[in-house]
């Protein structure tokens, strides 16, 4: 069954801005190319610019979780690239997650809202986690026997109950 994971308010104005700003950037560098007339420094300096915008954009994108789908065996978060497969026999606890359990988040290797919030996280509460998320609410915790802590955001809450649901009948 697959569930969907939209963007939140928040992260699709954060996507829009930085789209905005970065292709604003880039325009200019693009103009500065053109005048250029072969000076190294600023074809090297702004064709940096560029592929340095184009890797922001792209690789945020790649990585960002576009929607769950849960088998009988297995969960998948499903990204542009490198889909990421959890076996449901590997879950230890699924848990829903209050908003005042997430208080003091800190993203210490991750994005914040370039098409979601998503890669490392820690807070006091449940310790270092990995966010594979598009939005701020509808939380869900996946407690794995190897230790990681994973929190997934699906736009339909009852995921969580099919999930444990499943789990549990194994």
């Amino acid at each position: 069954m697959e569930y969907k994971a939209s963007l939140d308010l928040l992260a699709k104005i954060l996507t829009g801005i930085t789209f905005i700003l970065l292709s604003f950037l880039g325009y200019r560098s693009i103009k500065a190319l053109a005048v250029s007339q072969g000076d190294t420094t600023t074809i090297l300096t702004h064709s940096g610019i560029l592929l340095l915008f184009i890797c922001i954009l792209l690789g945020s994108y790649l990585y960002a979780p576009q929607k769950y789908v849960l088998s009988n065996d297995e969960l998948i978060i499903k990204r542009p690239i490198k889909e990421r497969k959890i076996k449901l026999s590997d879950i230890e606890e699924i848990k829903i997650v209050a908003d005042t359990e997430m208080k003091g988040i800190s993203r210490t290797f991750g994005v914040g809202g370039l098409f979601g919030y998503y890669g490392k996280y820690y807070n006091s509460e449940f310790g270092h986690m990995t966010f594979y998320t598009t939005q701020r609410k509808n939380r869900v915790l996946l407690r794995i026997k190897q230790g990681e802590k994973i929190i997934i955001t699906p736009d339909d809450i009852t995921m969580a109950e099919k999930l444990k649901s499943i789990h549990n009948s194994k």
